[in-house]
């Protein structure tokens, strides 16, 4: 199998999200599933978010990627993003880094299974299974969590396919608090506040200030977790050289990415909302995160998005050791696991008693960016990975 071919072709499918369509995505995966013996079992959730699993419900061993991917943006690509091209070096496109460049690697590895494996019933026997995900990138219910209450995977080792460092897998991930925090004053004419009236964005503005001195404190974590930031320090910084990684791991991130509010330039604005995105340490606990918004002299509504507490999966697991051996196997160097500052599907995973670790190719630079790419040598070295890691568990 081609893994940049089929890198490509999953690229050409736009699966932007939103909308979050992955129908057309999920029915050619599931050729490819058919084609190496699998009987895939596709779930249809309204609006084209589609996901496909195959392979025993009850694995030793799953394998995790999203078919979607964010929005492209129509300026500054060197290629069409849904192109798919293909040049000497690179997959070029909206989603070849975020992930369907680990989707092909995962597809290419199972076609390495071993010949000796042949007699045996790849969707019963084989004790590796795979699923293929919607709606990662918005966080909504139609993806992981979807087959997580339908019972279509099950706690198990996790290995998700989201680009890392070609020798950092990522075991762990900050914990995430997403919140609208909503405001209302009392209008009145512009030309007399601030001695009369009261203003919402002021009020919001305040706010702001004050979920900001959050980030001020560093939490100390436990042992284990400690090694885990120096790994993390060291990889993080060589793919954003300007971060200050250490207070990155160690801090709350808070980030006011959307405000909206006022009724006109002239009127004391009478409403406002806020959308704060906050990146939660270990030792932080989220609760206690939304429980200071909630209490603030402001007097703010506060509507939660999403809420979830740092997660981690021991270096000393078996995925964890399994997967350095085989990164160590092809690389020739030993594997350093880090914690991500960001969050994925590998946090419901986890949350759901799931081993999840996390590696994948991809320029990790590019996350998101425009001139999004991937390597084909990384695609096809991830392949090697993967396929070394589904042998330890034959």
């Amino acid at each position: 199998m081609d893994v940049a071919r089929v890198c490509a072709d999953l690229v050409r499918i736009n699966t932007e999200n939103p909308p979050g369509r992955t129908d057309e995505a999920v029915e050619y995966v599931a050729g490819i599933l058919e084609s190496l013996g699998y009987r895939p079992r596709i779930s249809k959730n309204p609006g084209g978010h589609w996901n496909v699993c195959a392979g025993p419900r009850n694995c030793d061993l799953l394998f995790c990627g999203h078919l979607d991917v964010v929005p492209a943006g129509e300026e500054g690509w060197t290629h069409d993003p849904f192109s798919g091209t293909i040049d000497e070096e690179f997959v070029w496109g909206r989603g070849s880094t975020d992930m369907k460049g680990g989707c092909a690697a995962i597809l290419a590895a199972l076609e390495k299974v071993p010949e000796a494996c042949d007699d045996q019933d790849r969707n019963d026997e084989l004790p590796i299974g795979v699923a293929f995900v919607c709606d990662e990138e918005t966080g909504r219910v139609d993806g992981v969590q979807h087959l997580l209450r339908m019972q279509e995977i099950h706690p198990c080792d996790c290995l998700v396919a989201e680009p890392t460092p070609y020798l950092n897998p990522a075991v762990g991930q900050k914990g995430l608090c997403r919140f609208r925090a909503s405001f209302r004053g009392q209008p009145g004419h512009g030309s007399l506040y601030p001695f009369a009236g009261e203003n919402a964005i002021v009020k919001a503005s305040g706010f702001i200030d004050r979920m900001m001195t959050l980030t001020d404190k560093e939490y100390t974590t436990e042992e284990g977790v400690s090694a885990l930031v120096g790994n993390s320090e060291e990889a993080i910084s060589k793919i954003f050289p300007n971060a200050d990684v250490a207070r990155l791991l160690t801090r709350i991130t808070c980030n006011p990415g959307v405000i909206t509010g006022g009724e006109g330039v002239n009127i004391v604005a009478e409403e406002c909302t806020v959308g704060l995105d906050m990146r939660l340490p270990w030792g932080c606990n989220p609760d206690a995160v939304l429980a200071v918004a909630e209490g603030d002299r402001s007097s703010p509504v506060i509507a939660t998005e999403s809420c979830a507490p740092p997660t981690c999966t021991s270096p000393d697991s078996v995925l964890v050791r399994r997967l350095s051996a085989a990164i160590e196997g092809v690389y020739g160097q030993p594997a350093r696991p880090i914690l991500q500052w960001a969050a994925s599907d590998a946090r419901f995973l986890r949350e759901a008693g799931f081993r999840a670790a996390e590696y994948g190719p991809g320029e990790i630079h590019l996350l998101h960016a425009q001139d999004e790419r991937v390597r084909i040598g990384q695609l096809e070295e991830a392949v090697q990975v993967y396929a070394r890691l589904i042998g330890a568990y034959l």
